[in-house]
């Protein structure tokens, strides 16, 4: 893994994800930035970033929407769910959609370093909070064959 695309709408996270990546892993190069759904999808389409760390929350295209575009469109590219939102639906739209990782944004770096450093393995990571669920529910196996939204992003 060398290259990083980070969707975030917060300015300020953006820019601290940006430095956390030029400090804690020098080897992976921050190849763009998105506050925004419809952009950031749009960028990684065209860029094949290795690693997106995306929000749920953005404007535009939310995060788990990019997560099923981008794993139809580039199944090994490998996708950290960022975010502060950790409902069951959004957790299990996550699993489902095969994010590579799913942290909480109140968990810290320590933790966020351990999600790159898993996910640059090969393995998955899930902050401990939401772990004991991930777990229930690849138990319960896929609830659907195809995305769970109505409509495909960018009319594709």
């Amino acid at each position: 893994m060398k290259t990083v695309y980070i969707i975030e709408d917060e300015e300020i996270l953006r820019n601290l994800l940006s430095t956390f990546f030029a400090t804690t892993f020098p080897e992976l190069e921050v190849i763009g930035m998105s506050g925004d759904g419809g952009e950031g999808a749009e960028q990684c389409l065209e860029l094949a970033p290795d690693l997106v760390i995306v929000d749920i929350q953005l404007p535009e295209v939310n995060g788990l929407e990019i997560l099923h575009l981008l794993k139809r469109k580039f199944p090994d590219i490998k996708i950290l769910i960022f975010t502060g939102k950790t409902s069951h639906q959004t957790v299990k739209i996550a699993v489902h959609g095969k994010a590579d990782g799913f942290i909480n944004k109140i968990s810290g770096l320590e933790e966020l370093r351990k999600a790159i450093e898993a996910v640059s393995k090969g393995e998955q990571f899930f902050s401990p909070e939401i772990y004991d669920e991930v777990v229930k529910i690849r138990g319960e196996g896929p609830s659907r064959t195809r995305s769970p939204f109505s409509r495909p992003p960018f009319g594709s």
